[in-house]
């Protein structure tokens, strides 16, 4: 499924921890790679409409493991790649000119950030994938299970309060 799983030994208990797989990574990032070549010659809007469903896609089908330094790196392999593709798309402009036109400053309370792509017609923004939150699961209790009828109650609330 694109996970490593490594069981760590912490005093006398021991902690599984799910991360995704360097292969999983590695078809991510190659994945990313791809979008940027077939865009090139395209507009920044046409590359994040691109773009935006498969950071979506691999942040949620990883964010049930360990893998906020992972959503760091992918973001700044993106933000690398996006600077070769804003270079290449106006060679002769100054950085600044290009800060300028594709990274305004917004103040609407979604991001502090200031480093996001933002497309000049759409108004689109490109997703960052550290932006996920990560979903835990809930473990069950030792001895517990759904089909006895006395743990009925300790079932229901745990449904309810599923990924708190």
């Amino acid at each position: 499924m694109g996970f490593h799983c490594r069981l760590y030994k912490n005093s006398n208990k021991f902690k599984c921890f799910i991360k995704p797989s360097k292969d999983s990574i590695k078809k991510a990032k190659e994945r990313i790679n791809y979008i940027f070549e077939i865009s090139k010659g395209d507009n920044v809007d046409t590359l994040i409409e691109r773009l935006n469903p498969v950071i979506r896609g691999i942040g949620y089908f990883w964010r049930i493991s360990v893998a906020k330094k992972i959503f760091n790196s992918i973001d700044y392999h993106i933000w690398n790649k996006t600077y070769k593709f804003l270079r290449r798309l106006h060679p002769k402009k100054s950085w600044k000119w290009i800060v300028k036109k594709y990274f305004p400053h917004y103040s609407d309370g979604e991001s502090n950030n200031r480093w996001i792509l933002t497309g000049p017609k759409d108004k689109n923004r490109l997703m960052k994938m550290a932006s996920i939150p990560i979903r835990r699961w809930k473990m069950i209790k030792y001895n517990y299970s759904p089909y006895d009828v006395s743990k009925s109650e300790y079932f229901k609330e745990r449904n309810e309060n599923r990924f708190n």
